[in-house]
């Protein structure tokens, strides 16, 4: 049976592949600063500090690792941007060499590319991107992003490392982030049914979002298949959306309340980006199956479920960037 260690496993992503990974009869074991809400083995560790984190790991043996666990934004002190999410991610593929793992995944970032929304948007070169399009990160964030990468294809390619790379797009879903906003700030206005804004810039802005249980699925799909090994994939829906077309879904969802634009750290800055999924498509036979209505439906199910009471890390949930201490 496959053993797989995930880092971050208490993040939003974390939380969502350990779950498809044990729907999947997968054996999981979690890693990180903060146990998640998942009857799992966990490990509790700072990956950025060597020493501690070879000797949580001396006695065990993993035949596959997916490294979830970075810093989600810009915490505005890039030691410790680098130290987190370069070092951290170098610790591992350290283990992970040494453990002589059958695949190593890396959750990256179309930020890689160079969009990250603190910075100034540039049009890309050709649209939709796909993994051929330059990089040309331009903040310390995206940088880290993009060094990740490097990494770990250099181990494949030097130390014969089997990897593997996701560059995720903005994710949907409940109890979550994307598209550099607090989804769950957005299903608290979702559930007033009064306004709630979308993170678009403007009504004509076009983004591209993913819903987090195709995430999943896509994690657990390059953990195991062969043609997976030392590419890098996109990760994003089927199709972009324009503001314009996201302002219906929500109402269509929730009749009669106003849907704001202007949300100025939005993906495209009220411009254009749109990802391929034909790489992912040709190797692995992956595609998409969830639209951007099913990721605004999914957080309303879950608001009306009683999602909202109860979530003992609401206030985390709101944070993004400044002040971030978690790794997962």
């Amino acid at each position: 049976m496959d053993n797989l260690l995930v880092t971050g496993a208490s993040g939003f992503v974390g939380r969502a592949v350990v779950a498809q990974a044990l729907k999947e009869g997968k054996l999981v074991t979690g890693l990180g600063r903060n146990r998640p809400e998942l009857d799992i083995a966990f490990i509790e560790c700072d990956l950025s500090d060597t020493a501690r984190l070879e000797s949580a790991l001396a006695d065990k043996s993993f035949t596959r690792i997916l490294h979830l666990a970075s810093l989600p934004g810009d915490t505005g002190d890039p030691q410790q941007m680098v130290r987190v999410n370069v070092n951290g991610c170098l610790n591992m593929l350290e283990c992970a060499r040494k453990m002589k793992v059958r695949r190593f995944v890396l959750a990256s970032s179309i930020s890689a590319y160079e969009w990250y929304p603190g910075t100034k948007f540039n049009p890309p070169d050709y649209m939709p991107v796909d993994e051929n399009h330059p990089c040309r990160p331009k903040d310390i964030y995206s940088t880290t992003k993009r060094m990740q990468e490097l990494l770990v294809q250099t181990y494949h390619h030097q130390y014969q490392l089997p990897t593997a790379v996701l560059r995720l797009t903005a994710i949907v879903g409940p109890q979550g982030r994307g598209g550099v906003r607090g989804w769950r700030e957005f299903a608290e206005k979702l559930d007033e049914g009064k306004r709630v804004q979308i993170p678009h810039l403007s009504a004509n802005e076009l983004c591209h979002y993913v819903d987090i249980r195709d995430v999943a699925r896509m994690f657990l799909v390059v953990t195991d298949h062969p043609q997976a090994v030392g590419e890098i994939f996109n990760c994003c829906g089927s199709s972009p959306t324009r503001g314009t077309e996201f302002i219906q879904i929500v109402q269509n969802i929730v009749p009669g309340i106003e849907v704001e634009v202007g949300f100025p750290w939005s993906m495209a800055q009220g411009r254009e980006i749109a990802f391929d999924m034909s790489k992912a498509k040709r190797l692995l036979g992956f595609e998409p199956t969830y639209t951007l209505a099913d990721g605004v439906q999914s957080i309303k199910d879950w608001i009306d479920a009683d999602g909202l009471k109860g979530e003992a890390r609401a206030q985390e949930d709101r944070a993004y960037g400044a002040g971030v201490e978690r790794i997962s």
